[in-house]
């Protein structure tokens, strides 16, 4: 039975969180971010190097999400990466796909209005009161945090 280890997994999430822009373009937005952060897990759990390649190819179809919460899809197809190679019955590219387009909208819907309409707005107002009168904790607080 192939499992995902917790090591590959980090390794996919890394890769999402700083590459999740890689290549952006208006025709695919996060497609090739999204196909590097699937990379280490096709590789631990498919042998060959053809294996890897077709099953990356499931991974080329659009996608675009909010790049803090998108790290949800790449462990949710991880998962069922994991079952597909372990012989899982209905787990085929059209239904990882489906699960993809799914999930984008809605959680770009939830990240938008969760981290840019209101993380966001709070630690800049906390951050501007640090910073009035020259505090440098200010800009400090809200790069940190």
């Amino acid at each position: 039975m192939k499992k995902i280890s917790k090591k590959t997994l980090n390794n996919a999430f890394w890769k999402w969180w700083y590459g999740n822009l890689t290549c952006f373009s208006h025709e695919h937005m996060q497609t090739f971010g999204y196909m590097w952060a699937m990379i280490p897990i096709l590789k631990e759990l498919y042998p060959t190097h053809e294996e890897q390649s077709k099953k990356l190819e499931t991974y080329y179809a659009f996608f675009n999400t909010e790049p803090q919460i998108g790290c949800i899809v790449v462990g949710i197809t991880a998962g069922l990466e994991e079952a597909r190679a372990n012989g899982a019955e209905g787990i085929d590219d059209e239904m990882i796909n489906g699960i993809r387009a799914g999930l984008m909208g809605p959680l770009a819907g939830i990240g938008d209005s969760l981290i840019v309409g209101t993380y966001i707005p709070i630690l800049l107002g906390i951050a501007v009161g640090f910073a009035e009168g020259g505090n440098i904790l200010g800009p400090l607080f809200y790069i940190i945090v």
